[in-house]
């Protein structure tokens, strides 16, 4: 399970007219709890109105600095979002599980000419890039970063003002590119959103000629889609493109996306005995149709079992099927290599056998 820490908020700042940035003030208690790697995130939990709100969003901030930021876009009919924009304050206290995430970019130290990477987002998706890119050229003297980087104007460009000041630090080893889609620019190419003609584009005329060392994707999934399948296309391979899925907010709030979704309805057992692995200890719980999950049935059962998003994106409730047969729905938030282990999202895993086994410790 997630542990959450009661943590301070030591600012909020307006980041753009409908986003803020959260700073916190870690405790030196905690600071080992809370080391993170480039890309990952935390799941923030706060009772809004009598009810457990649990969001998660990515560090900003980059590994080994001595801040600790998350960005929060203020988005129609989010709960958490619309209180962190107008109502949450410097003092304020909200509970922060540790680090999170897959989705990361470790710098690579060997190579004398440095490594060449290329961050590819939209919107809020800046945020775990923009964590990637001062890890990437703060790690190797010699490391570039390219950065494809949509918005509808500059006012609501997040982190715009960051961007400019670090292309001024690192100028002939970061290269920003915006895409407007609601502010005229002079070259149309960069009007309008990133779609899979723009990925084409650039690959054949920047991208092929750098020996890029990985491909980082954040942003809607129609953007990951279509820069994930020109990449492809273009002869990279898969493994070097990496990828999350930013959702505003609601009931799914992020995740890694790989496409994975199952296109025939799930054939679950109406019931079915589910033995749970969690903290060293096997819990049996009863699956029932009503459940609709296995994460369902074990929070029904009184198991503090981690989640957040509940719609197959974010991967918090991931876990591994070590004996028995289950049928995973949605999944944006796990790799293939991960299904290929025995790993599904449970808050989209029903029973197809009457006996099954699954591990949240692995």
């Amino acid at each position: 399970m997630s542990k959450f820490y009661k943590i301070t908020v030591s600012k909020v700042d307006k980041l753009t007219p409908d986003s803020v940035v959260i700073t916190f003030d870690i405790p030196n208690k905690y600071i080992a709890a809370f080391a993170y790697k480039a890309g990952q995130h935390v799941i923030v939990r706060s009772m809004i109105n009598g009810e457990d709100v649990r969001r998660t969003y990515s560090f900003c901030s980059a590994p080994g600095a001595a801040d600790f930021r998350i960005s929060v876009r203020h988005v129609k009919g989010g709960v958490f979002s619309a209180y962190a924009n107008t109502k949450l304050k410097a003092g304020d206290t909200l509970e922060l599980s540790q680090p999170l995430g897959t989705f990361t970019l470790i710098p690579k130290q060997a190579p004398k000419s440095g490594a060449v990477y290329v961050g590819i987002a939209a919107g809020s998706g800046i945020t775990p890039i923009l964590s990637m890119i001062r890890a990437a050229l703060t790690a190797n003297n010699n490391s570039r970063f390219f950065l494809y980087y949509g918005n509808r104007d500059v006012e609501h460009t997040m982190f715009f003002k960051e961007l400019a000041a670090l292309k001024n630090q690192y100028m002939h080893r970061l290269s920003v590119q915006l895409f407007l889609t609601r502010q005229s620019v002079d070259d149309p190419f960069w009007g309008g959103r990133i779609d899979t003609d723009k990925i084409t584009h650039l690959h054949k005329n920047v991208f092929g000629s750098l020996g890029v060392d990985g491909y980082f994707l954040c942003g809607p999934k129609a953007m990951i889609d279509g820069a994930r399948q020109s990449l492809i296309a273009a002869g990279e391979p898969e493994a070097n493109i990496h990828s999350e899925l930013f959702f505003a907010d609601g009931t799914a709030s992020r995740g890694t996306e790989t496409a994975q979704t199952s296109q025939t309805p799930l054939a679950a057992l109406a019931k079915a005995k589910i033995n749970i692995i969690m903290d060293g200890r096997e819990v049996q719980v009863e699956y029932r149709e009503e459940h609709g999950s296995i994460l369902e049935a074990a929070l029904s059962a009184g198991l503090d079992v981690s989640f957040s998003c509940k719609g197959g994106v974010c991967a918090t409730c991931r876990a591994k099927v070590t004996k028995g047969e289950v049928e995973m729905g949605l999944n944006y938030g796990l790799e293939p290599e991960e299904i290929d282990e025995g790993f599904v999202l449970s808050c989209q895993s029903v029973p197809l056998s009457d006996d099954v086994t699954i591990s949240y410790d692995e």
